[in-house]
This record gives C-alpha cells, sequence and structure tokens, in this order.
C-alpha cells in the first residue's frame, strides 16, 4: 500500500522584513512511496496532475516512488 511522507525543505525567508508576510515558511515536498508499477507509470505520464496537487496543498514538488523511501 502507498504511503505519503512530507519532506520538509530548508525554511525560506522574505527579503523584506517591514511585509505582513515575513515570517519565515518551511517549504515541503510530498513524498509517495510503495506506489504500485501501474499507478507510477500513469502519474508520470501525467506529470501536471502531479503538479496540480503540488499546487492545491502547497508543496514544492511531489516525488512517486516504487520502492520504499525513509525521509527520516
Amino acid at each position: 500500500m502507498p504511503r505519503l511522507q512530507i519532506l520538509e525543505l530548508p525554511m525560506e525567508h522574505d527579503a523584506d522584513p517591514m511585509m505582513a508576510s515575513s515570517a519565515p515558511r518551511t517549504p515541503f515536498a510530498v513524498i509517495l512511496d510503495q506506489v504500485d508499477e501501474a499507478t507510477a507509470d500513469a502519474l508520470r505520464n501525467h506529470p501536471e496532475m502531479l503538479d496540480q496537487f503540488a499546487m492545491k496543498c502547497g508543496a514544492r514538488t511531489v516525488g512517486v516512488f516504487t520502492s520504499t523511501v525513509d525521509v527520516g
């Protein structure tokens, strides 16, 4: 069964400290591992689906792997 994991990426800071939204942000990537070959192939053939999912949930990217990935 596929697993969904969150990989936190290095924190970002806005360049303008006067901006109201200048609080640091922690970007993240969504990692799907243990995905079966058919599903992985379907997602590879339609990368726009992964891009839309990433945009909707606020992730920088979505990684899809058939093997097990330990994000720590």
